[in-house]
């Protein structure tokens, strides 16, 4: 009967002093869209990683947007559970267009560690922390930027595959220019398509030659903490879409419910433009033109949230011709990654198009080949596609053991 004591004593005090261990720990539930989180768990060692926000002490929301400098602007936001309540921060932090993988990857380990150190410092552990402060040095260097701000960016890329009876090919080529400041934004695209296909099978032979290209310009202005004015240029060409020349010219006014310094966390924006456009056909269209000039508008609700039970980005789009305003297309957006309950969440990604303004279809019947090969842009009234699923997991709620082999 001692011995029966003493073992279920034996066993309760093992329990307790699990429990403590384990509460005086770090316990992190990461949501980040930039990390590798293997290799965050191999080099920080010292907090342990859980799988479910519910088991965590500290939540932690790494997100990251494009700089003016074409880099990366990242953001750790550390928000502290149960006994870290009240125990929040965020690290923030830059990359150059030209850093590597291991140079970003040094760069967020680094100020993991610094955004962590709050929490450790609550802990036992913070006996065993030591650091220093090197020496400031003066340095009253003045850095020049010989770019004056602007970033270009050259692009070019083929494809190609065939065998006996066909082949084809393809090339793609993009040059941009930007220069990005908070007051004001530039960008300039430029674009160009060629694919050749050939087919062959006894004495048939087909080929047929799909070439676009296009160019865009602009220009933003940052009017306050809500409000934007832009110009939006475009010009082109497409054999597909039957374009012979096309250009838009259309201002355009945004309002974003949330201020743009919130734009890493979330957004509610509404766009207007308005404008003119001009089009230039290959072939006559089935409203038996080969050149007109219409007036448009546009306009996009955007909502995204990025949080650390799932993220939201919905998007409605509708644009209409003013000349004949039975001539729109409208179309959605919907893309949602959601916890439902401990190891259990859901996704969808999807898109839906109402179509009812293809003023540049041409007139002439689409042959067989192109139909079938999708070589011309062909009559529809709508378009959709989508992405659904669910993922469960359970087991340990623990995650920090990394094994990369035959990954």
């Amino acid at each position: 009967m001692k011995k029966v004591l003493f073992l279920h004593f034996i066993t309760i005090y093992c329990i307790i002093q699990a429990q403590t261990q384990d509460s005086v720990f770090v316990k992190i539930y990461m949501r980040c869209t930039f990390c590798n989180q293997d290799y965050i768990r191999n080099e920080i060692k010292f907090i342990n990683y859980v799988r479910d926000v519910s088991d965590a002490n500290v939540v932690v929301l790494g997100v990251s947007e494009s700089t003016g400098s074409g880099g990366e602007k990242y953001r750790f936001i550390f928000e502290g559970k149960k006994e870290f309540s009240g125990i929040n921060d965020t690290i923030v932090f830059e990359t150059a267009i030209d850093a590597s993988e291991e140079e970003i990857r040094e760069q967020y380990i680094v100020h993991l560690k610094l955004g962590v150190l709050p929490y450790l410092l609550k802990t036992p552990i913070r006996n065993k922390i030591t650091y220093e402060i090197p020496e400031q040095q003066n340095n009253n260097t003045l850095i020049i930027d010989k770019w004056k701000g602007w970033l270009f960016s050259i692009n070019s890329s083929g494809w190609f595959n065939g065998e006996q009876s066909n082949k084809s090919y393809n090339i793609n080529s993009s040059i941009q220019v930007s220069k990005i400041k908070e007051e004001w934004k530039f960008l300039f695209h430029l674009n160009q398509s060629y694919s050749n296909n050939k087919f062959k099978y006894e004495d048939y032979e087909y080929e047929y030659i799909n070439e676009s290209n296009s160019a865009s310009l602009t220009q933003v202005w940052s009017l306050s903490s809500h409000w934007s004015a832009g110009v939006f240029l475009k010009a082109g060409s497409s054999t597909y879409n039957n374009y012979k020349f096309y250009t838009h010219f259309m201002p355009a006014i945004e309002y974003n419910i949330f201020p743009y310094s919130m734009s890493f966390q979330k957004q509610f924006r509404f766009d207007y433009r308005i404008g003119i456009g001009q089009f230039m056909y290959y072939d006559t269209t089935i409203f038996n033109k080969v050149n007109e000039l219409n007036g448009m508008h546009e306009l996009n609700i955007s909502f995204e949230i990025f949080k650390t039970w799932g993220s939201i980005d919905m998007n409605i789009n509708g644009t209409q011709y003013l000349h004949d305003f039975s001539l729109f297309s409208l179309g959605s957006f919907l893309g949602m990654s959601v916890r439902i309950v401990k190891g259990l969440s859901f996704y969808f990604y999807g898109g839906y198009n109402m179509i009812r303004n293809q003023i540049n279809l041409a007139k002439q019947d689409i042959s067989q080949e192109e139909l079938l090969l999708r070589q011309r842009q062909m009559k529809t009234n709508y378009s959709y596609w989508g992405n659904i699923g669910l993922n469960y997991s359970f087991g340990t709620k623990y995650n920090n053991v990394v094994n990369p082999r035959f990954d």
